[in-house]
């Protein structure tokens, strides 16, 4: 029995193989491949073969993590992380101090801890957090120059008031620097060199209450007002305005004149002194932790110089206590987690973290500290409507209690929205979600709000195609323009591309290799003319530490494009790895920037034609030189794009699973492609695009669109009947449809 099938959409991607038998999943068996390598599924249906990596620059030897940093659109940036230093490519190259040197700035992070570094920007600050440093942030001055900055936290935060009653601390003097601190107790450490320390005034009882229309007050005197003390900068009799100014001085009466009984009205000029809670720096600590030296940075309660007060808190993050993990901006605040407490600045102002209002007053706008409703810390956040914690025993979102109200220390709220657990990979943002990867590593899910429940939801991504990550998630990158592809980087090097579309539902992966190396790390950013957006990679080549570009993808012609401009359009097609690009006058000799392909062979596409058996010479010359001279050359190692489908399935009565056939005829529907290579059960290969027999030698073969000739494919009867599409030459291919004919044992 002789039968003819289509495969019209491919963009099921690579199954895995406890898919072999799911013939009865209609839309994902149909779609779905065996294997998916270097080929990429589209939205649209149709497979793409990936285009290569161009070679930008040689990473520093300890460069170890790729980021991004998008201040603008039309300014965005890929950081390279090495051991204590920080390089910048952007416009597609790196940003350079001179003609033999990088342009590089000083990081107080090793390489080995990159990847842990929580990064999270707003506008030109990325805000730089581990558990082992000081928060910080990478500040841009301008288009070419940065700086790393340890962050000026003003007011704290601090952690909770001391409660034991029985420890108090007392201070040498109320103002200045040189100030003693000394406690009952050891609550000193080294640790706390250059952290805050708060110390709350027991109570006022050392100083009189204002009161209105009172004589006989002498310049000097202290009067208590509104929480608040005060000192008289004039003498005589206290007006009727009680004071309640934070800073300055100011009159509490008119001063001069008559009152409506035509009596003295009264007024003293009060200048504002302090209130309860006073602040200070702490400069250097005792050996025995019963005292401490600091600088006084709001002043102290005049009566903390003879009576103690258990009142007090040292700053939350220091080298004693511990510095925070991850940080971000949301809801108008910048919030730092530190363990499962998280703590948020002063609304609108970013690096200010004071509890109260320079009244002493607690507000709103002011700044709090909360803890989460989790056994475990976070290891992720992400800003939106609310704000997304990914933990490793589940997700949680935070927000406000009443909508109607901004986020405060008495408005807010953590719910629980799923018990999957993240790993410590950060997620990436596709549109209106987010995907993260699952606590083992290797599932991603989509987090996505569902109204209906009123919760987000994480569906697993990689439900079909389990084995694409099985080395673990290292990175994840979006790249949104001109594709919509996920990518991702695994722990053995290899990567995988996943097209994302939620209206569409595509579950599809693919697996995708560098011609030789390994990848390391991976980011997308958009270009400077935001057309598209550009994916960088670390890569590995026998050591050798290198950044490298997806080139772009091939875009293929409109149907009226004439066949010049075709030419001029397969110039450019870009289908080599750690590859480099010559344009200028024709020529045959190139050695410009080629040592990192030293010793080996390479491929080569010159003015749009294949150039076989070229090699890199130890010398960096390729060799032997081009056989034309070209003016548009490529030259990087080749890679081999493969596709072979899942086990053939006829719909309708019965299965043909299980039983002896062969493919004895292949029809690929092709979009632009040069070249198509189908392998059998038995090795042998036939191409099923041949060359024109007018062709010239050195001229590139025209690209075929649409049919294939019905060509014969050797191989015997077999079980499987599985044939393996290949594509060697550096050169593109696209399949819209695969047509094979089947003959099958009955």
């Amino acid at each position: 029995m002789t039968t003819k099938l289509i495969l019209p959409a491919m963009n099921g991607g690579e199954l895995s193989r406890r898919m072999e038998g799911r013939v009865d999943l209609d839309g994902i068996y149909d779609r779905g491949f065996a294997e998916m390598f270097n080929f990429v599924p589209t939205v649209e249906g149709p497979v793409a073969k990936r285009p290569g990596f161009r070679d930008v620059r040689g990473a520093a030897p300890t460069a170890s993590w790729l980021s991004r940093f998008v201040p603008l659109q039309t300014q965005a940036y890929v950081l390279e992380w090495s051991d204590y230093a920080l390089r910048f490519y952007t416009n597609g190259g790196r940003i350079e101090e001179s003609a033999i040197a990088p342009y590089q700035i000083a990081t107080p992070y090793p390489a080995a801890i990159a990847r842990k570094i929580w990064k999270h920007q707003s506008y030109d600050r990325l805000y730089l957090t581990h558990a082992s440093y000081p928060p910080a942030s990478l500040n841009r001055l301008d288009a070419a120059h940065f700086e790393v900055q340890t962050l000026p936290l003003k007011r704290g935060p601090f952690k909770t008031q001391n409660a034991d009653e029985a420890i108090t601390v007392t201070a040498s003097a109320p103002i200045g620097a040189g100030v003693v601190l000394t406690a009952t107790a050891p609550i000193f450490k080294p640790g706390h060199v250059g952290a805050a320390f708060l110390l709350e005034a027991k109570d006022f009882g050392d100083v009189t209450a204002w009161e209105a229309g009172y004589d006989g007050v002498v310049i000097g005197a202290k009067r208590r007002s509104d929480g608040k003390v005060y000192e008289a900068a004039t003498a005589g009799k206290t007006g009727t305005v009680q004071p309640t100014h934070t800073e300055g001085t100011e009159y509490d009466g008119a001063a001069v004149g008559k009152d409506i009984n035509a009596k003295d009205a009264g007024g003293i000029r009060w200048t504002y002194l302090y209130d309860r809670f006073g602040e200070a720096t702490i400069t250097a600590v005792d050996a025995g932790g019963l005292s401490a030296t600091v600088t006084v940075t709001r002043r102290l309660a005049d009566s903390l110089t003879a009576t103690g007060s258990f009142r007090w808190a040292h700053c939350a993050f220091s080298q004693a206590e511990g510095w925070p993990h991850i940080s971000c901006v949301w809801a108008g605040r910048l919030f730092f987690f530190k363990g499962l407490e998280f703590y948020a600045s002063v609304a609108g102002d970013y690096l200010n973290f004071a509890y109260y209002t320079d009244g002493g007053l607690f507000a709103p706008d002011m700044a709090f500290r909360r803890t989460l409703s989790s056994t475990e810390p976070p290891i992720w956040v992400k800003s939106d409507q609310r704000l997304l914690v990914g933990t490793p025993s589940g997700e949680l979102l935070l927000g406000a209690i009443n909508s109607q109200a901004a986020v405060s220390g008495d408005n807010v709220d953590a719910l629980p929205q799923s018990s999957y657990g993240s790993a410590d990979v950060e997620p990436v943002d596709i549109g209106t979600g987010l995907l993260f990867v699952q606590r083992g590593g290797r599932k991603i899910r989509d987090a996505e709000y569902v109204y209906e429940r009123d919760r987000f939801v994480g569906a697993n991504s990689t439900i079909y195609a389990r084995h694409i990550t099985r080395s673990g998630v290292v990175q994840l990158a979006y790249q949104q323009e001109p594709e919509e592809i996920v990518w991702g980087v695994r722990g053995d090097g290899l990567m995988f591309a996943h097209p994302h579309s939620p209206e569409q539902q595509i579950k599809g992966f693919s697996r995708v290799g560098l011609g030789a190396g390994v990848a390391r790390s991976i980011v997308a950013i958009p270009s400077n003319d935001v057309q598209e957006d550009e994916v960088w990679i670390l890569g590995d080549l026998d050591g050798n530490r290198r950044v490298l570009q997806l080139a772009d993808w091939w875009q293929e012609d409109d149907r009226d494009v004439s066949d010049a401009d075709k030419l001029a359009h397969l110039k450019e097609a870009f289908f080599v790895d750690w590859g480099v690009t010559y344009r200028g006058e024709p020529k045959q000799s190139f050695t410009e920037g080629l040592a990192h392909l030293a010793g080996r062979a390479v491929r080569v596409l010159a003015d749009g034609g294949v150039v076989p058996g070229m090699t890199v010479d130890q010398a960096g010359r390729l060799a032997p030189d081009l056989p034309y001279a070209a003016s548009v050359v490529h030259i990087g190692i080749g890679y081999q794009a493969r596709l072979r489908p899942m086990r053939l399935e006829v719909r309708g009565a019965g299965t043909i699973q299980g039983r002896r056939k062969r493919i004895v005829r292949m029809v690929l529907r092709l979009i632009d492609t040069a070249a198509a290579l189908v392998v059998d059960a038995k090795g042998n290969i036939e191409r099923l695009i041949d060359r024109p027999t007018n062709a010239k030698m050195n001229q590139p073969v025209p690209l075929v669109n649409g049919d294939t000739t019905n060509k014969a494919v050797g191989g015997g009867y077999e079980r499987e009947a599985q044939p393996l599409i290949l594509s060697d030459d550096p050169l593109p291919m696209m399949i819209s449809a695969i047509m094979p004919e089947l003959e099958i044992e009955t």
